[in-house]
Parts: structure tokens; sequence; C-alpha cells
């Protein structure tokens, strides 16, 4: 590595050095990088977690949520990588999968010193997905000077079974003055090579998603009649979830038009629905996941929304189909009616 001198157009070689001869420490120096500043990682990362202690005893260095809402385990090494960091991360991975969203927000707020509702609207602010989908896969960045080919061989090997893990190298270097310079480089995967894994470990992720998971976006076709008798079945469920829903239905029947996300969610707040803004973003992220179950393509026959992310997740600009707003129209004032005969009667 040179320094430019640009006066004199001449360049000046910087000496490598090991971080230990620099007398950097790795919990006092190289994890208060890392967390203050963990762009260095080349990732986008929300820190939530440092000197974690896990259920078994041992001590994680810094744990973080990515865009996508994956959980991001960062094992940090001063120097050499040694021969069995990679088992080390597995283990605090597979510890750290089992986490619940509630845990993981009492983790944030404790490394904030915050409330657990501030936690989890930082997080649903900075995930690009829907709060249910926070720790539904769990990712590993390994961080040293140097790592070992042991480390280097079965880090690919793990990333050919679809287990994400990411090396990052920082090499320090200092100049004539002793100005210390950090160099980082991820040298798995590869820059050059990033994108052909990025399609590959995505079509197995399809694959996956495709095998395990209800989701839908396909829309159904039924007849007028059998679509009104299942929509009325939807708005007559008996679940926790059904009196939002409606509300949801309510709001975007207003007009004829797109809603965003965000004023659907401030008018389901006005509405009396979630006791706090994060609780009614965590209400339509359930609206949200309702519409996109397989088993409901009647619900997406008569709602259109927009979606986005790497399935679909995302949904945002929701509106009914005019062709079957008369027919939402019917349906909400026959269950207003009966929930006021019901009321009646009581």
């Amino acid at each position: 590595m040179y320094k430019v001198d640009a006066e004199e157009k001449k360049l000046a070689q910087l000496e490598s050095r090991s971080l230990s001869e620099l007398g950097i420490r790795e919990r006092f120096d190289l994890q208060e990088w890392v967390e203050k500043s963990p762009e260095i990682l080349d990732d986008d990362l929300l820190i939530i977690g440092k000197e974690l202690i896990l259920p078994s005893g041992i001590r994680l260095d810094l744990l973080a949520i990515d865009r996508q809402a994956n959980l991001v385990v960062i094992e940090l090494k001063r120097d050499s990588s040694g021969r069995d960091v990679e088992w080390q991360a597995i283990k605090y991975a597979s510890y750290c999968s089992n986490f619940l969203a509630d845990e993981l927000y009492e983790y944030f707020a404790q490394y904030l010193g915050e409330d657990a509702d501030d936690a989890r609207d930082a997080i649903e602010a900075f995930i690009d997905t829907e709060l249910d989908q926070i720790n539904n896969e769990q990712r590993i960045i390994l961080v040293a000077q140097n790592f070992h080919s042991d480390v280097v061989s079965a880090v690919l090997w793990l990333r050919d079974f679809g287990l994400e893990i990411k090396c990052v190298r920082l090499r320090p270097y200092v100049d004539v003055s002793d100005t210390l310079f950090i160099v980082p480089d991820v040298i798995i995967p590869l820059p050059e090579a990033k994108d052909y894994l990025q399609r590959k470990e995505a079509k197995h992720q399809q694959a996956k998603r495709s095998v395990r998971s209800s989701f839908s976006i396909e829309k159904g076709t039924f007849d007028d009649d059998e679509l009104e008798v299942r929509w009325r079945k939807s708005l007559l469920r008996p679940s926790d979830l059904t009196p939002r829903f409606v509300k949801f239905v309510q709001i975007i029947l207003q007009e004829d038009r797109e809603f965003d996300r965000e004023e659907i969610k401030h008018r389901l707040y006005e509405g009396g629905i979630g006791n706090s803004f994060g609780q009614t973003g965590r209400y339509l992220s359930n609206i949200s996941q309702f519409l996109t179950k397989k088993s409901n393509p009647h619900l997406r026959q008569v709602i259109h929304f927009e979606s986005g992310g790497e399935g679909g997740e995302v949904k945002n600009n929701y509106s009914v189909v005019s062709k079957y707003r008369s027919m939402l129209f019917a349906l909400m004032s026959e269950l207003k009616n009966g929930t006021e005969e019901r009321v009646e009667a009581d």
C-alpha cells in the first residue's frame, strides 16, 4: 500500500504491521471500530448487541440485523483466524437462530439503553421487509487480519450448502508518522464472483421457499357468487386479526385509489388499531401476511397491491379492484348491520 504525495508526484510505501504489534486489542479496539462503523464490513447492518452472553455462557462479539431482517453474527479475531473460528461462529449462529423477535427487541433495548418498543421501532425503520421476517435466516461475518487456509476451505464448502458466511480481512498499515490506516478486503465471497454467488444463492432460497412457505401472490379467478361466499367467511373469521383486517378494508374502500403503506398505518392507528405506532405497524404486517397466504387467493382477486423484495414479501400501494368495490361495500354494510343486531340482542 502506498501513500500519494501529490505535490512531489511520489509514492511513499506504507509499512504493513500486525494488529498485535501495534497494541490493538480485539475487544477494546477492533470491536469498537466495527461497532461504530459496520460499513467497514461492506454490509448495511444495524448493530443490536455487543458482548452478548448467550444461554450457554459464551460471549458473542457483535450481533446485527441486515436490511432483509437476517440475524448477523460477527466474530472478530485480532490477527489470525486460527483453525476453528468458523466452527465457533456456527455454534453462535445456531444459538441465535432460536431467538424470538421479542427476545431480540429486548437485547437491542439493553444495548441502546431504551425500552423494547423503541428498539422494535428502530428495527422496523431499518429493515426493508416485514417484521415477521426477523431471524428467519442467519448469516455469519468473520473478521481477522489473516485467514488460515483451513478456515477458507471450510467456509467455501459451507457456502455450497447454503450457509452464508462472509470473510473480511482487515489489514493495518502505518506511515512514517505512525498514523494507522486500515484496509478492509472481502475475500469471501470474492467481489468478482459476488453477482454469480448471489444469483445462485437466491435460486437456492427460492427453491426452499417454494417447499416450506405459505406465501403466494397468485390471484383467484372465482365467479362472483363464490367470491362473495369466500369473502364473507374471511370477514367473519374468528380471529384477533379479523377486526384489524376489517378496518384495513374499510380504509382502502374509502376512495377508489391506491393507499401507500404509511398512510394506511397512520389511519389504522388513528382508528384505534394498536396501542403505539410501532404496534400498529406490526398489525399491518400481519394483515399483509394474511393477504399473501396461499389459502387466500380470493383476497388477492379483490385487493391489488405492489410487491417487492426477493420473494415479493414487501407490499405497498393497496387498492380495491374497481369492479369489486360494490360487492365489498355490500359485504361491509352487511357486516356492520349484523354487528349492530348482535349488540342489541345482547
